[in-house]
């Protein structure tokens, strides 16, 4: 949640200047309950005017609190808890505006919250992109828990705001070890490792992945944008990786098939045209998603 860098491979800590002083532990957490909780602990033992970790800690409180209002919403949440979540965040965002000695960055990411809360009505309408079943849970969806994905890390992510638009085709170059679903939650968990330890990234950059059998693996939510296509591409574009080395083998008809049913469903539920359905060398300079795999898109029409 909040003011994500403007490109997923920035680490926001960087940049901060060197009489910051030392980054909190609750500063790189992923966004949890426990880490707001942190947060209100470390600001009742700090001055109020402890400078810029202060005013980040308070920046963050209010994001998570934004986030708690926005996205984590179910049909039973208290209305009453709902609005308490976003008063405090609208505080909190005040509170940064307002303080000679935040940052244009901390100024930025307080505006875009403000932004956020009004341009909503309530809680419950701005949860509702979030809370929409995924377009193919009907087919046998693997979910991320089923993977044991990683806590993704919100800071380093955007927040899909735009209708989507686009679907991009890729091949993940990994190739798990048999055709086994063990070996291809594995390869995925690997790509995940991979995408956050190594790229910088707050998750595995792909929407879906599909495997050699055909089976359809949940990556990154569609709640946020895909970290796939390189800087603003990735704006409004489904990312969708098969896996393997494609410029070495072919795909197996299991995984064209579900990539058939995949993209079509994508299509109707989020409607995206054909047209706009894309293999990844047409926003880069890179093979990808290789040469026995381009075919798909003459065949399918994309």
């Amino acid at each position: 949640m909040g003011a994500p860098p403007p490109v997923e491979t920035e680490d926001w800590r960087n940049s901060a200047s060197p009489e910051t002083g030392r980054a909190p532990e609750w500063s790189t957490m992923p966004v949890s309950w426990g880490k707001l909780d942190q947060i209100e602990r470390w600001l009742a033992s700090v001055p109020p005017r402890a400078g810029f970790w202060a005013i980040e800690a308070r920046l963050q409180l209010a994001e998570g609190q934004l986030y708690f209002a926005t996205d984590q919403l179910t049909p039973g949440t208290d209305g009453g808890i709902v609005q308490f979540r976003r008063e405090s965040a609208q505080s909190g965002f005040d509170s940064v505006l307002t303080d000679p000695q935040s940052t244009r960055g901390q100024q930025t990411r307080a505006k875009r919250g403000i932004s956020q809360l009004r341009s909503t009505k309530d809680a419950r309408t701005a949860a509702a992109p979030q809370v929409t079943p995924s377009p193919v849970e009907a087919a046998g969806l693997i979910r991320r828990g089923t993977w044991a994905a990683r806590a993704a890390n919100p800071a380093r992510m955007r927040r899909a705001s735009a209708q989507w638009r686009w679907i991009t085709v890729h091949h993940s170059v990994f190739t798990a070890d048999d055709d086994s679903l063990a070996a291809s939650l594995d390869t995925v968990r690997r790509i995940q490792r991979n995408h956050m330890d190594e790229k910088g990234y707050g998750d595995v950059g792909y929407h879906f992945v599909i495997d050699k059998a055909g089976r359809v693996i949940e990556g990154r939510e569609l709640a946020w944008q895909g970290a796939h296509a390189g800087g603003n591409n990735n704006v409004a574009n489904v990312g969708v990786c098969l896996l393997g080395n494609f410029d070495a083998e072919r795909p197996t008809r299991a995984a064209l098939a579900s990539l058939d049913r995949l993209v079509l469903e994508l299509q109707r539920k989020l409607r995206i045209p054909r047209t706009n359905v894309r293999p990844h060398k047409a926003w880069k300079n890179t093979e990808c998603p290789g040469r026995h795999l381009m075919p798909w898109f003459t065949r399918a029409g994309a």
